[in-house]
Parts: structure tokens; sequence; C-alpha cells
């Protein structure tokens, strides 16, 4: 019997020792030159608190709302987000995209094959995938362009149908590292930058 109850403990002995040496594995001593030992403390005891003032704000430039575009820089794009019997056009002569607040600007224009047209001059943030329209542009009134009071940011909704913005930022105005500058972003609409990309796979 006391043959039996001394194996019986020396397996709990052993057990408790792999148990000992598991935990110490996982909750390593703190060590004072770990370069985060102070963070390490702080989350163990419960006090570490993310300190976001030291964040640096995203501030919009201003933006100057170009003229309407002239016909001839119109350019057709194909997408499959929008109604049947309309055409999206972009002035990808004036497309601007600003480095510092990382925003894609450009004209776009909406035709029908009725012969109804109206133009929005928009931003896009690839970063956040938002838009904001900052004037409208109407050919038959005078004067043709009328500047949004109090422009907002709203965020591109996803949907089976009728997401033109998306599409476009999706194909044209973003990229796998976010926002393309303004030359590949031409390239793109006419279907040069997408050809060289697959020629170089």
């Amino acid at each position: 019997m006391q043959t039996h109850n001394r194996w019986r403990y020396q397996i709990a002995r052993g057990l408790a020792a792999v148990v000992a040496i598991v935990l110490s594995q996982l909750s390593p001593a703190a060590d004072p030159t770990d370069p985060y030992y102070e963070y390490r403390d702080e989350v163990g005891r419960g006090e570490f608190s993310y300190d976001d003032s030291q964040d640096i704000p995203w501030i919009e430039n201003e933006t100057e709302v170009l003229a309407v575009p002239r016909p001839e820089h119109l350019t057709e794009v194909q997408l499959d987000q929008l109604p049947p019997g309309m055409k999206l056009l972009v002035d990808k002569s004036r497309i601007t995209v600003n480095p510092d607040d990382r925003v894609v600007r450009a004209w776009l224009w909406t035709r029908s094959d009725s012969g109804f047209e109206k133009g929005s001059f928009e931003g896009f943030r690839c970063d956040t995938y938002d838009y904001k329209v900052y004037a409208w542009a109407n050919p038959g009134r005078e004067p043709p362009v009328t500047k949004a009071k109090r422009p907002i940011w709203k965020a591109v909704i996803k949907s089976r149908f009728g997401n033109y913005r998306g599409e476009l930022m999706d194909d044209y105005f973003c990229g796998f590292r976010g926002f393309r500058d303004a030359s590949q972003i031409a390239d793109s609409l006419t279907g040069e930058f997408r050809q060289d990309i697959i020629q170089n796979q």
C-alpha cells in the first residue's frame, strides 16, 4: 500500500513539474532588458491605455472646383453598375491626386441616350472608401456650376446595382497600395495601364 501511494505521489510531482514548465513558457518572467518590458508590465496590471494624442489627424487640403470640362476631354468609362441607357464619362485631362491628403479629384459626367447630361466634381479617398461632391454642373443652366454649400464625406456603399462609384474606385482610381497617381488613372481609363500590368506578369 505504501509503495502504491509513493508511486502516485511521484506521478503527481511529475505532473506538477510539467505544468510549471508550461506556465513558465506561456507567461515568461519579466525581463527589464526586454524593450517591451514596460508595456507588458502595464498590460499585466491592466493599466495600459492607448494615447491617441500623438496621432497625426488627417487634414483635407483646400479644394478648387475646376471649370466645366470640355466635351473633347471627356472619356467614357466602361462600368457594369450604371443604369441601362446611361454613360459615365471622366475628364481624364484634369484628374488630380494630392499626395498630402491622398484624395483623387475629378469631374464625372453622366449622359443618357435621350440626351440628358449632368456633371459632378468629386473627391475620392481610397484609404477610407469615401467620396465627396464638391459641385454639380448642368449645361443648360447659367452659371452651369453650382458649388456644394457644405460638402461632406460619405461612405461608398457596396451594392449589387448602382454602385458605379465603388466600381470606379476599385477598377480605376485605387490600387492595392491605395490611390494611383493621375497618369496611371488616366491610362487605366483607356485600358493602357491594365495592359501594362498584364504584359509584366
